[in-house]
């Protein structure tokens, strides 16, 4: 079995990479099991010393609107109505 790290960072137990002890595959499936639960915005990435340190997550891009959405939501504001675009429902 073996282990790739990038920048210090374990991000994978595979065949490819450093090889490893079935020692240290325990001790690593054992920390990965031990994950905390992240809060939002937030997520885990498991160091070399098997410690778990907490990062933020890059912020979500929005899916584009359609052309029909765009004008819907225009139209919305102008009227102060409430519709959405007849794909949505």
């Amino acid at each position: 079995m073996n282990k790739i790290v990038i920048d210090g960072y374990i991000v994978a137990v595979s065949t490819g990479g450093e090889e490893i002890t079935e020692q240290e595959y325990a001790e690593i499936l054992s920390a990965i099991r031990s994950k905390p639960t992240a809060r939002e915005g937030y997520d885990y990435r498991l160091k070399t010393d098997l410690t778990w340190e907490e990062y933020k997550l890059p912020p979500v891009e929005p899916e584009p609107l359609t052309d029909e959405e765009a004008l819907t939501r225009y139209a919305n504001e102008l009227t102060g109505a409430d519709v959405e675009p007849e794909e949505a429902k």
